[in-house]
């Protein structure tokens, strides 16, 4: 994931988890909080005692009481010792798996157990879920903050993955939603936050009333990076730089991009075509034609090599008979690497149908890696990345007119409604700050 670059929000975050973890059921364990340099709205614990929470869950949030309630949402996984129990079912669906195997003499047996035991262990479950937030209400409450905002966050998250849903499958891929049931299961209604208040001993709130800080909290936002940060490369229109390696390359118009953590990939509207492009590390005293055979297709069956060169950059590129994602591996595909001192760039391109052998857009795949090139002193400022900014409301702010800011194909001024905690239909106030993208 690559931690975010931001010492300020870094300490923040682990003050706040910091201030609810002393109120859990492991006081005196050291507790680790960081924020990961990743767009999707997302926080998780990997065990005693750390946890995760990517920057994209951040900017969901409109105050530091909501922050409080999932950082204490985690800390209750850990205090209940759900990782560790997830560890031990995966273990023991092994040992079943493999029991199985030995039983029945049949590895498709041992591989259809592994599969059930996988589906079996993703994710916590309902009852682990419904834990966590008990205790994670009580620990937030304990520290201070208004019990009511992990029934707000909940709905930000019932929101959100309503709207991707929906959106995920008018686009035609998985959606993208936060790893367990907080934003499926029931909200905390009014008597389980006042039994947190209660459990607490705070049922009046605290001497200097309920801690909130949404002001504070957006505030800490201001600057923070929306989308893809410079370390990972920037995407604008159909162009991609990126700064750090010093490079940018162009995809046809019209074709969406997506900028994985791993990769880019890109595609037509109707997804009959598709390229992909990976970073590699060159070994020492191996050329691109030896490095593309060995390194990267390893034994597959390929004709057609020739050697490339893009803007000084010395490579090769082949066909594989095979392999195309586009028909269940039957299709052939293009792959193409350059060599950029080290550094590798790999290009694998297909389509749903082909001619001679050859992927139907073979030509346009050819003509994509040529496109890669060193960036331009005037083109840095293109690589760095767009970035959140908090405003103050007037009498006549609508969020609508910053809608064209947004870097997001479609659903521009949806994405601000949710980010502002206004979705679907909610209006500013007069005074209140608010969230824009630039």
């Amino acid at each position: 994931y690559g931690v975010y670059e931001d010492q300020a929000i870094q300490d923040y975050v682990s003050e706040i988890g910091q201030r609810v973890a002393r109120q859990s059921d492991l006081p005196a364990n050291e507790f680790k909080f960081l924020v990961l340099d990743d767009e999707s709205i997302n926080a998780f614990t990997t065990g005693c005692c750390y946890v995760y929470v990517n920057r994209g869950l951040l900017l969901q949030l409109n105050s530091e009481a909501e922050l409080a309630s999932v950082l204490g949402h985690e800390i209750a996984h850990v205090t209940a010792r759900h990782p560790q129990r997830r560890q031990t079912q995966g273990i023991l669906a092994s040992v079943l798996a493999t029991g199985a195997a030995i039983a029945t003499g049949s590895s498709a047996v041992a591989q259809l157990a592994n599969l059930g035991a996988g589906a079996w262990i993703q994710g916590y479950g309902r009852d682990n879920e419904l834990e966590a937030d008990r205790l994670g209400l009580v620990y937030s409450a304990k520290a201070g903050y208004r019990p009511e905002a992990m029934a707000e966050t909940f709905e930000i998250f019932k929101r959100g993955e309503s709207f991707e849903i929906a959106r995920a499958r008018a686009e035609g891929r998985e959606p993208r939603i936060y790893h367990g049931l907080f934003s499926s299961h029931p909200a905390p209604n009014a008597r389980a936050i006042q039994a947190a208040k209660g459990a607490a001993k705070l049922e009046a709130g605290p001497a200097g009333g309920w801690v909130d800080n949404r002001a504070e909290y957006l505030r800490k936002l201001d600057g923070m990076v929306y989308g893809s940060s410079r370390a990972q490369g920037i995407v604008r229109d159909n162009r991609f730089y990126h700064a750090d390696l010093g490079v940018t390359m162009a995809f046809p118009r019209g074709w969406t991009i997506e900028n994985r953590r791993d990769r880019l990939v890109a595609y037509t509207v109707a997804k009959d075509a598709y390229m992909q492009v990976f970073p590699g590390a060159v070994p020492p005293n191996m050329g691109p034609r030896e490095f593309l055979l060995t390194q990267v297709l390893r034994g597959a069956t390929v004709r057609g090599g020739e050697q490339v060169n893009a803007n000084g950059m010395e490579g090769y590129s082949v066909l594989t008979t095979t392999g195309s994602r586009l028909d269940g591996g039957a299709g052939p595909v293009r792959w193409t690497v350059l060599f950029r001192g080290k550094d590798a760039s790999i290009f694998e391109g297909a389509s749903r149908s082909s001619n001679g052998g050859m992927p139907e857009a073979d030509g346009l795949f050819k003509s994509v890696a040529q496109t890669l090139r060193a960036l331009r002193p005037a083109e840095f400022p293109l690589a760095e990345p767009y970035r959140i900014r908090v405003k103050q409301a007037g009498e006549n702010t609508d969020l609508a007119s910053y809608a064209a800011e947004v870097p997001v194909e479609k659903y521009q001024k949806e994405e601000l409604l949710l980010m502002n905690g206004l979705y679907p239909d909610k209006k500013l106030q007069p005074g209140a700050l608010y969230k824009v993208v630039e």
